[in-house]
């Protein structure tokens, strides 16, 4: 895109910026000049204009727009089609929390300042129709790379934003009594319709002694009861770690997360969990608190931030007036609306960079420059451009140095500490962190460069989401099956069985009644660099086959 002023004699097509003053009316903003404009501009004695003249880069504003926001929107939002100018207006579609990665964010908003997501904080309490985000483009038009980079940075984890809408959840609900004090009977009713607005559904409740041990007991039979959440009602609150109540939480070995509650307007609690089971201990004074209301709707949405993140809800960066506004009914009528997106037609890439690659003398073969980039960043972005929906990274060797290059990237990194003892463990740990929705994943060792996203996605065609038995996909060449290999998720499992010395030839040939086969006319996509001869190799096969197609499209040029 060029912008600026242009003499009229050279500004056909060229389209203006801001209206121009002719003699015989006005040429309006927008006007795409032709020659009968540019012989106008002449004679009313206008010697520049200010306009654009674009590219076969450039991309409308309002296309660009629709793009991003289809990486951007996860379950449960509705956005407004884009304006010309870029500008969406996103709401909530469902009650809820609003759910996103603060950092994920900070990295989609520092790519191009030309683009920007506006949001309310993450981990929020929203409902239905409620204003919640909004994305702005500036500029006459966004360059096709600069919008393919920005996908590609926050594709490979799932949609940026969504929202975890009420579930049924099950609860213990308890009563500590002191000093021999009585309290009223517990009241069915009354805890139904208390807890009935969260979706909780009470399966024990209980009455014990103001004491550790009588904590302790009632914490145990709740959680034998299958209550999911377990809340412990006191006179008092909560006031230091080795209290009543989080004593008795730990006594029936549960783990303190939390103590006392960082949103307004305070709250004195205790947080804590035992394996699955969330263990909430908080003051009877507190029951009509606001405060206390926000963390039941955390835990009735499943959506509680992990211990670490607790401190981000202090946070607020949006007025009360933009939290209460709610979408308008033309809006509904120029919105879309989505529901879950979870499903079983999903794949991961499991990308392999943990090995210490002994062979290559000297340095991180990983980090060895391939084309003007290392070669880790040739596999990380060739999955995220591929139409894979998670992309995990498994580092060892090096692991600080691999990690610091991955920064930009949106992948999930693990690390395997004892990614010595062999590769297995690096799978195990990488197919243990993938999502329960992904349907398959594909193994993929990151010092293969050239299986780029064209070969990962014929892997993914070959996949047969609706099979009741899915294949394992393999590329091969003359015959031989290479790595990487696609396996469904029902072979995961698989993995934890086999010795950590041994490989994965015994699982395809007891599968082999359903593996799918990919048959590749060149091995150099299934080229694995270990040694400096290797890359050398890779190298020189790589730009002569560049060569080759640029003097092939020469030959087509001049045909």
């Amino acid at each position: 895109m060029k912008f600026g002023e242009f003499p009229v004699y050279d500004a056909l097509g060229i389209e203006l910026v801001h209206d121009v003053k002719c003699r015989e009316g006005t040429l309006k903003k927008g006007t795409i000049l032709t020659s009968s404009d540019i012989s106008l501009l002449k004679y009313s004695g206008v010697k520049t204009i200010t306009g654009v003249q674009f590219s076969s880069e450039d991309i409308l504003p309002e296309t660009a727009a629709d793009v991003l926001l289809k990486s951007l929107i996860g379950d449960f939002l509705r956005y407004t089609i884009p304006n010309k100018s870029g500008y969406s207006e996103i709401f909530a579609d469902t009650d809820g929390v609003l759910v996103f990665e603060r950092d994920r964010l900070n990295r989609f908003n520092a790519h191009n300042e030309g683009i920007s997501l506006i949001t309310i904080q993450p981990n929020t309490p929203v409902y239905k129709g409620q204003f919640i985000a909004n994305l702005r483009l500036t500029g006459l038009a966004v360059n096709a790379g600069v919008l393919n980079e920005a996908i590609t940075k926050i594709s490979g984890t799932g949609p940026l934003l969504k929202v975890h809408p009420y579930a049924f959840c099950k609860i213990g609900f308890i009563r500590t009594l002191m000093n021999n004090s009585s309290i009223p009977s517990l009241d069915e009713t009354k805890q139904t319709s208390r807890f009935g607005a969260f979706g909780f559904n009470v399966v024990y409740s209980d009455l014990c002694e103001h004491t550790a041990a009588a904590v302790e007991k009632a914490v145990r039979n709740a959680i034998d009861a299958q209550a999911e959440i377990v809340l412990v009602e006191s006179q008092i609150p909560p006031l230091h770690r080795d209290d009543v109540v989080p004593s008795g939480f730990k006594e029936a070995a549960g783990d303190i997360d939390r103590l006392g509650w960082p949103v307004d307007t305070g709250l004195s609690v205790v947080i804590g969990h035992k394996n699955e089971v969330k263990l909430i201990g908080f003051c009877a004074k507190d029951a009509e608190n606001q405060a206390l209301d926000r963390l039941f709707r955390f835990l009735a949405t499943k959506s509680l931030p992990a211990a670490e993140d607790f401190s981000s809800l202090a946070l607020n960066g949006i007025s009360l007036g933009r939290m209460t506004k709610k979408i308008t009914p033309e809006q509904m009528q120029k919105s879309f609306s989505f529901g879950s997106l979870s499903d079983s037609e999903k794949i991961a890439v499991v990308i392999l960079a943990a090995g210490s690659g002994r062979r290559m003398h000297g340095s991180n073969k990983l980090l060895e420059s391939v084309n003007g980039l290392p070669m880790i960043d040739h596999v990380v972005r060739s999955a995220l451009s591929s139409r894979a929906d998670y992309v995990a990274v498994v580092t060892g060797h090096d692991a600080k140095f691999i990690e610091r290059r991955l920064e930009q990237y949106d992948v999930k990194i693990v690390r395997n500490p004892d990614y010595v003892s062999g590769v297995l463990g690096s799978i195990r740990l990488g197919l243990a962190v993938l999502p329960p929705d992904m349907a398959g994943a594909i193994v993929l060792p990151a010092d293969m460069p050239a299986f780029t996203e064209e070969y990962i996605d014929k892997m993914i065609d070959a996949f047969d989401f609706s099979a009741s038995r899915r294949p394992v996909v393999v590329p091969t060449f003359n015959g031989i099956r290479h790595n990487p290999v696609l396996w469904p998720r029902d072979l995961f499992k698989d993995v934890k069985i086999i010795p950590e010395d041994s490989q994965w030839v015994p699982t395809l040939i007891e599968h082999s009644d359903y593996i799918k086969e990919i048959p590749l006319k060149d091995d150099l996509p299934l080229t694995d660099v270990n040694t400096r001869g290797d890359l050398s190799n890779y190298l020189s096969r790589k730009d002569l086959i560049s060569s080759a197609e640029e003097d092939l499209l020469a030959l087509e040029k001049h045909r």
